[in-house]
């Protein structure tokens, strides 16, 4: 046991990477392992939003506001730059009613942390001057902020490496071993065992499946999304962009059918970014053309500028979604090293540096800036304990 890590962190998309770099820095050993490559996963198939307004208020709003800081702070102190842009956003209502709720949402945003402001649709049209005329305002978030997400994953997975971690790529992750009283012991590989003193599992929507080999259960389905890429032109949009109707999209009860609700971005590259869509389908992760062209009209119909644009590429990913749409983080009573990092459905990338915290925090025995029991696995159903 004397060379083995403290920790083991199982996924090596962004919650991963950001569990595994504030491990380090708190001083443990951790080894990061995943299947494939860094963020390989829904990490490299997403945008990279950092988002409050949109946030469940009670716990994931703390947690998000927390998180902000933290990309912040990692922005201006990690190595590798990761296009970080705090430009804000622009939540864009479509109907008079939809910029009454948007507002009075604002109002009690503001209450909690979160400054917005209220635009008339002569000051939409000035924030984003290609935005429809027939639009009549939106809210302005400007404390919101934009980065490249699989910059963002390397970026902490080579700052953990620097810290003393350990990164293990192309080695598929069989079972967590656990011992009669309930302990995790280590994991088990495609390479052989691996002991560890705690196991963070942060792999997404493939993490029920390997809390299954312990025993034990998360509750995390896979919804779809798929991202347009736009070829580069001149069209430039200052701020996130995105629909008033977002949130319901996001809240879209686990059965329910395609959702689509517009989410417009520049990149530094000169590209833009369309969404979003949410899509019960399994594990699948094929690209659906129509699904892609339904994100492209709804664009278009905010943004008519839009309405011809060339698309270069089309990418879909697995968002982990838990069934009250908060994250999943922390033990399990039952195994109390067996940490799990998961269900953030399409806030991960927003949310990964707080949860890193949280995790490097329990791992310490150390104070959270946010109640870890929030997030607790514990909340559903106890699961029954296996032996390995």
């Amino acid at each position: 046991m004397a060379g083995s890590p403290d920790v083991v962190v199982v996924g090596a998309g962004v919650v991963g990477a950001a569990c595994a770099y504030f491990l380090a820095t708190s001083g443990a050993r951790v080894q990061l392992i995943d299947r494939s490559f860094v963020a390989s996963g829904s990490s490299g198939a997403c945008e990279g939003n950092v988002l409050a307004w949109d946030k469940e208020l009670e716990r994931e709003l703390p947690l998000a506001l927390r998180s902000a800081d933290l990309w912040a702070d990692l922005a201006r102190t990690l190595p590798d730059g990761f296009e970080y842009d705090r430009k804000g956003s622009i939540v864009v209502a479509e109907t008079e009613a939809e910029l009454c709720a948007s507002a009075e949402r604002a109002r009690l945003l503001a209450t909690l942390g979160v400054r917005g402001e209220v635009l008339d649709a002569e000051a939409l049209r000035r924030e984003e001057p290609h935005a429809a005329h027939d639009l009549p305002g939106g809210v302005l978030y400007p404390g919101d902020a934009q980065l490249e997400p699989r910059l963002a994953t390397i970026a902490l997975t080579r700052a953990a490496v620097a810290r003393g971690a350990t990164l293990t790529t192309d080695r598929t992750v069989e079972r967590i071993m656990r011992r009669r009283d309930g302990a995790v012991t280590g994991i088990g590989t495609s390479a052989g065992a691996i002991a560890a003193g705690a196991v963070v599992v942060a792999a997404g929507v493939w993490t029920p499946a390997l809390v299954e080999t312990a025993g034990l259960s998360v509750p995390v389905t896979p919804r779809k999304g798929q991202i347009v890429v736009l070829e580069r032109s001149p069209v430039r949009f200052r701020r996130k962009l995105s629909e008033a109707g977002y949130v319901a999209a996001v809240e879209a009860g686990d059965d329910a059918a395609l959702q689509i609700a517009m989410v417009v971005e520049s990149t530094e590259s000169g590209t833009a970014l369309l969404g979003s869509s949410r899509q019960h389908v399994g594990f699948d992760r094929e690209v659906d053309i129509d699904v892609a062209g339904a994100i492209a009209r709804r664009a278009a119909r905010f943004f008519p500028v839009l309405d011809g644009a060339r698309a270069l590429r089309v990418y879909a990913g697995l968002r982990p979604l838990s069934p009250d749409h908060v994250p999943i983080v922390g033990p399990f009573a039952e195994a109390p090293n067996l940490c799990v990092a998961t269900g953030h459905e399409g806030a991960g990338i927003g949310l990964a540096p707080a949860t890193g915290e949280l995790v490097a925090a329990w791992h310490a025995h150390a104070p959270t800036p946010v109640p870890i029991e929030w997030f607790s696995p514990d909340r559903f159903a106890p699961a029954a304990l296996a032996v390995s």
